[in-house]
């Protein structure tokens, strides 16, 4: 293999000009000697195809894949990803559209790949955008029984205390590196999601296929958060119980989710966001969850089960 394997970026962008041009000038910063940039705009109604393709004339060369609807992070991301594997790139590097990159954060992420065969994801120290060393996450935490994973560091000052590489349960699609033999083993994202869930599924299916996932602090990045959806929105609350049910139903095996999963769904997911809204008067973000929870348990799922 090369010295310097290619990396292909891959960035979403849904009406979002302005922080996608401003992910585009991080990019444009990268000191890694072999990548490319492949934008999928995801059905955009504003001006962004046009503003992301004319930085594009005037800065670096890139590939813009122009979907005609919104097809979610998930099935945008798997044809940005389709792209990259038409071509002879070793890593396929996402990215989102709202994160701004250091410029040596591919350099110390492939570094990281290349240090063992079965490495095959890797992440970087994600800080929230703005603001003074504040952390979003340096890797993961999960509860497989609950569906349920955590940021670690979430919220905390930097004071050092995670700058350790270390093996994680998943990589946040925030920022998520991952090599093309992951791919070939294990297929791309499973698009019975919509959003969310999307890195908690592939990482598991990473790992039980024999690969490692590992974080990096090394490599840095700053993310903006949600700005495209919104935190509790009602998009974000449909999506989110939908998705959590759908994990559950796929990765999940019986007594587990019967005796841990479905208790935690009705009393922690349900009923206490219930009454919340209920007492708010917010009687979309009510009809959100409730469509969510159909839609988890309706809908059909694709991908073969695996119990944990």
């Amino acid at each position: 293999m090369s010295s310097h394997p290619h990396v292909t970026i891959v960035m979403l962008n849904w009406n979002q000009k302005l922080d996608s041009l401003e992910c585009l000038d991080s990019l444009a910063r990268i000191t890694y000697p072999s990548f490319s940039i492949v934008v999928v705009d995801n059905g955009s109604s504003d001006d962004s195809p046009t503003a992301i393709e004319r930085w594009s004339n005037e800065n670096l060369p890139i590939t813009l894949i122009r979907n005609t609807d919104n097809m979610g992070f998930v099935s945008g991301s798997n044809t940005g990803i389709r792209q990259a594997l038409a071509t002879d790139s070793s890593y396929v590097f996402l990215v989102n559209n709202d994160t701004v990159l250091e410029p040596d954060v591919v350099t110390v992420l492939v570094h990281t790949a290349e240090q063992a065969a079965e490495i095959g994801m890797v992440g970087p120290k994600i800080y929230q955008y703005g603001k003074e060393r504040v952390l979003e996450s340096v890797g993961t935490k999960t509860i497989p029984c609950l569906a349920q994973a955590f940021l670690v560091g979430h919220k905390e000052e930097d004071r050092g205390q995670y700058d350790i590489k270390a093996d994680m349960p998943y990589i946040t699609g925030t920022a998520l590196m991952v090599k093309r033999s992951v791919l070939q083993k294990t297929g791309l994202m499973d698009e019975d999601y919509f959003n969310y869930f999307d890195d908690f599924d592939w990482g598991l299916r990473a790992r039980q296929a024999g690969f490692r996932l590992v974080i990096n602090p090394e490599a840095e990045i700053q993310h903006k958060g949600s700005k495209a959806i919104g935190f509790e929105s009602p998009f974000y609350i449909h999506h989110m119980v939908r998705s959590r049910i759908l994990f559950a139903r796929k990765h999940i095996s019986l007594l587990p989710f019967l005796f841990a999963f479905l208790p935690y769904l009705i009393l922690y997911r349900y009923l206490r966001p219930a009454v919340m809204m209920l007492t708010s008067f917010r009687w979309g973000h009510l009809r959100a969850l409730h469509r969510g929870i159909w839609e988890g348990f309706s809908a059909p799922t694709r991908q073969s089960k695996s119990n944990v």
